[in-house]
């Protein structure tokens, strides 16, 4: 179902993020909430939805003017698309800043590295 107040597609009979009990089934031309970004992660996005042929509709969260004031490093982007191209565009978002998967692999964080000016496998006397 759609909520028309926040541009979501939600699941329920009541949208979880307005309360609105007001849903619709979505039209191909509804715009839809994908996601919210950091300034630099808005520009990756940005690029890369533009390089896949996907039209969107980007708002800061925090307006222009606040964004002056701050500094647009602190301002967050809202994403928007299309109904028809949500799919796609949630698999842009999915490569993109989905958590790299466990391949097994040891962390280099938590491995037991010797602190420096330790000699491995020295004895002390």
């Amino acid at each position: 179902m759609y909520c028309e107040n926040c541009a979501r597609i939600v699941e329920k009979d009541r949208c979880p993020f307005c309360g609105n009990r007001k849903l619709r089934n979505p039209e191909a031309k509804d715009p839809c909430f994908l996601t919210e970004q950091d300034f630099v992660s808005s520009g990756i996005l940005e690029d890369v939805l533009r390089q896949n042929g996907i039209p969107f509709l980007k708002k800061n969260v925090m307006g222009d003017g606040l964004s002056v004031y701050v500094g647009p490093m602190l301002d967050r982007s809202r994403f928007y698309v299309l109904y028809e191209r949500l799919p796609e565009a949630e698999s842009v978002v999915n490569d993109l800043f989905a958590p790299a998967e466990e391949d097994g692999a040891p962390d280099p964080d938590s491995a037991d590295l010797p602190f420096p000016g330790e000699d491995e496998g020295a004895e002390e006397s």
